[in-house]
């Protein structure tokens, strides 16, 4: 089986010479659901961000190998946007507040394709109707018209309308309510089974994780620790810090149902 993209023996230092990431390796096996799990702090939204060349300044990363496509590849840039997409946590510096957020859309579109403008509204239209929004009402709207929520998903709209081979998404369902997170991921799992695009999710949504994903990576203390695909997580062939790690979070959906059960009742 092959890997996509991937790196080898990562690590990020910052600036007193302290490890955040040590020796990571990291593949992603083409047009599957690969998952990257783990404590807060453990390093993963640290290694979305170095797999697209894109950590802080005050950092120091080093690797021996980038590979995108069995390519050995020297800047991430120029693949970014049609051939490898990014969904960040930080939604809200993805658009401007001066501009209309479809004008800010058809721009994107047609910097990676050269199409006109009715052909890249096209294209913008069907990505927002993705991510069940009302493309009537967003493109007219500016960014500080929109809720977290609504932002949130015009950014995996902005980065699914350019139809790249690969996606990296950093907790895409954080800011949105179960229902649309939930119709979200069976976007991706529909991108990757039919449409064979790879994916790279990183999420604390353990749930998520046993439904949609194939190979999972579990991340502690700036190491993966364990990669496996997803049928061993739920036949339980996985390490001690892994099912602990999975069945905490079990526990305190359990508990959150209960909670929310009680509080229906009163």
């Amino acid at each position: 089986m092959t890997n996509i993209l991937e790196m080898t023996n990562l690590s990020i230092k910052d600036n007193k010479g302290n490890h955040l990431l040590q020796q990571v390796n990291i593949g992603l096996r083409e047009a599957k659901v690969n998952v990257l799990v783990g404590e807060s702090g453990s390093g993963k939204s640290l290694t979305a961000k170095a797999l697209v060349q894109h950590i802080p300044s005050t950092l120091r990363m080093h690797y021996d190998s980038l590979k995108y496509q069995k390519r050995e590849i020297k800047y991430m840039q120029q693949l970014l946007g049609k051939e490898i997409g990014f969904i960040s946590q930080d939604y809200t510096h993805s658009f401007n507040d001066h501009t209309k957020l479809g004008k800010q859309l058809n721009a994107i579109y047609r910097q990676h394709y050269k199409v006109n403008k009715m052909v890249a509204q096209q294209h913008v239209r069907q990505a927002l109707e993705w991510v069940d929004l009302d493309a009537d009402e967003m493109l007219d709207k500016y960014r500080f018209n929109l809720s977290g929520g609504q932002l949130a998903r015009i950014q995996i709209a902005s980065v699914l309308m350019l139809n790249p081979n690969v996606i990296i998404a950093d907790e895409p369902t954080a800011s949105l309510d179960a229902i649309t997170g939930y119709h979200v991921m069976q976007l991706i799992k529909h991108l990757a089974d039919v449409h064979q695009v790879t994916l790279l999710l990183i999420t604390h949504n353990l749930a998520h994780v046993l439904d949609f994903s194939d190979w999972i990576h579990v991340m502690r203390c700036g190491e993966i620790i364990e990669y496996k695909q997803v049928h061993d997580f739920k036949a339980g062939n996985i390490t001690a810090y892994s099912s602990e790690l999975f069945n905490a979070r079990s526990q305190l959906e359990k508990g959150e149902i209960h909670d929310s059960t009680q509080s229906s009742e009163l």
